[in-house]
């Protein structure tokens, strides 16, 4: 890292920068950083502070934040580039600004610098623009010493300008074009096939075998890829660390030949060793390849199949429209806002559901999120199964997570009747929401009426840690319910081990109970089960008198569900 900044250093101190920023104790901190880089910085104050500066002087790069009175970073940018197309721009980011992002990559912002500035991340983002800065002042010296020594020198500079542009489209180490010269050769174009390659766990062998040896892995698998393509009609690319491209000739594109490239692919991949001579030994590699055949932004779409193979373990993936993210990043930008309004304007809320017996007398509550939107002068109670994953992947799920516990529990404790809220294996994995939730629990008094509703999930690293857990919990007087079981991720082992007190089956099965014979034997088996533990068994969905009924007869202890009321801000 540390040679990293030296040659950053080298390369930025002769530049010129204009850096905007509207905030002085941000562009204090950010100048203390600059001034390690750059010696001739001027800076402006807000957008139409730092056009103006722009017009009146050379600036080599441009370092802009984006929220500023009277012309924000944003709109400063395309006036520059409407004058300077090539002028490098970087962005200073929070990661509240995901909004933004569409618009600076329609003007043409070079990079993004997040907010608080990291060295690490500074300096590389740095040293991608600078080196094409440089890169395109050596070309423009050539050019300008052609005209003034007005001599024949046109042979010399153009084998110097193609050597550069050489540089500046092909990869050092392996000689293969990089990611600028496959963006420069696909643009967006929906004709083409698009293989993205990348060597399964290639940090290892760094970690192992040290970079020097890394880059010996890079360079032969580079080659490997030059002899398979001496019988094929691929381009070829390095775009990253250890992704490389094949990139199919256009004419061959053709989806319907998927499957025969994909066979041509796999039989060649699946026996690669790489010799290293430095500890005489042979390397096997392994790939997971995305692709994608006929799609608009290629790249973008074999990466996704990319990361979609991975997750699934795959050898290699298709692209499908089921793996664009991009909906769920907008959906979750969405819920992000809307969460973020909730929190500020105490609008997430517990309502509750009765649980009923046998004579469809509620002997206990269920408490369920809600979030309060107001639209249109209309006000809706939003279920948690719009916005929840949204929360998990905007890190707002632990203060939802807190907020329902404080108002149901500050709710129910002089209410006389059990109640129930739900957590994941998840959260009693976390220390801190189980440190909460203790303190919570002795804050309000509510242990002895008090179910704790388990969602199993197939993602717990460490089951014996939540045993414990629930364990503690039950010790104080707590009690135990297992949710949705007979859906998706259900254990009957699981059972043995957690004894719980009660057994909730899930909706899906309910519903479909007076319809379905093998439903219908599935929920017996699992109230016999049951019983024979002396586990109390809970139907959800209870929609009919119908089903009521035929729970009933199987000897189902509680019911849940709309044919006996609807969650509601007040208890029956």
């Amino acid at each position: 890292m540390h040679n990293r900044i030296q040659e950053c250093v080298l390369l930025c101190n002769k530049l010129n920068i204009l850096y905007v920023e509207d905030n002085e104790d941000a562009r204090q901190f950010t100048m203390e950083m600059l001034k390690r880089f750059f010696k001739s910085i001027i800076v402006a104050v807000d957008g139409k502070d730092g056009l103006a500066k722009f017009k009146e002087n050379n600036f080599d790069m441009i370092i802009t934040d984006i929220n500023m009175p009277k012309m924000n970073g944003l709109e400063m940018a395309k006036e520059i580039k409407s004058i300077n197309k090539s002028i490098p721009i970087l962005i200073l980011s929070a990661h509240n600004e995901e909004n933004y992002f569409i618009s600076s990559i329609q003007i043409g912002i070079d990079g993004y610098l997040l907010k608080p500035l990291e060295i690490s991340q500074f300096t590389n983002t740095l040293l991608k623009s600078v080196e094409k800065i440089h890169l395109q002042k050596e070309i423009q010296s050539y050019q300008r010493e052609l005209e003034l020594s007005n001599v024949n020198l046109e042979s010399k500079v153009k084998e110097r300008t193609l050597e550069l542009e050489h540089r500046l489209y092909h990869d050092n180490l392996t000689n293969l074009g990089n990611h600028t010269y496959m963006m420069k050769n696909i643009g967006s174009s929906s004709n083409e096939t698009i293989y993205l390659i990348d060597i399964n766990g290639f940090q290892k062998f760094n970690d192992i075998y040290g970079l020097k040896s890394g880059n010996v892995i890079l360079k032969k698998f580079a080659q490997n890829l030059q002899d398979f393509n001496k019988e094929n009609n691929y381009m070829l690319y390095r775009v990253y660390g250890d992704g490389f491209v094949l990139q199919k000739n256009k004419k061959s594109s053709i989806k319907n030949n998927f499957e025969a490239e994909k066979e041509k692919l796999l039989k060649h991949f699946e026996s690669i060793k790489i010799y290293l001579e430095e500890i005489e030994e042979d390397i096997e590699i392994e790939v997971t390849i995305g692709a994608s055949v006929n799609e608009e932004r290629p790249f973008i779409k074999a990466d996704m199949a990319l990361k979609h193979a991975k997750k699934d373990n795959l050898s290699i993936a298709l692209y499908t429209e089921e793996m664009d993210t991009s909906k769920r990043l907008i959906n979750d930008l969405y819920w992000k806002k809307e969460i973020k309004s909730a929190l500020k304007n105490d609008s997430i809320l517990p309502v509750f559901q009765g649980i009923v017996d046998m004579s469809q007398n509620v002997v206990k509550y269920e408490s369920l999120m809600r979030l309060k939107q107001c639209k249109d002068g209309e006000e809706k109670l939003i279920s948690p199964f719009f916005f929840l994953d949204a929360a998990v992947n905007t890190r707002q799920y632990n203060k939802l997570t807190r907020i329902m516990v404080q108002k149901t529990f500050s709710f129910m404790q002089d209410k006389d009747i059990d109640f129930s809220i739900n957590l994941s294996f998840e959260d009693l994995s976390d220390s801190l929401r189980v440190e909460f939730l203790h303190a919570q629990i002795k804050k309000y008094g509510v242990e002895n009426r008090l179910i704790l509703e388990i969602l199993e999930s197939e993602t717990v690293s460490d089951y014996e840690l939540v045993m414990n857990v629930l364990k503690e919990f039950r010790d104080k007087g707590v009690r135990i319910a297992i949710d949705d079981f007979g859906s998706g991720y259900s254990n009957f082992e699981h059972i043995l081990k957690l004894d719980p007190d009660f057994i909730k089956i899930d909706g899906s099965l309910t519903k479909n109970i007076l319809e379905d014979n093998r439903t219908y034997t599935l929920i017996k088996a699992i109230c016999e089960f049951s019983h024979k533990l002396d586990i109390k068994v809970i139907a959800e969905f209870v929609s009919t008198q119908e089903i009521f009924l035929a729970l009933k007869e199987l000897g189902i202890d509680e019911y849940q569900g709309f044919h006996f009321s609807i969650p509601s801000t007040k208890l029956l």
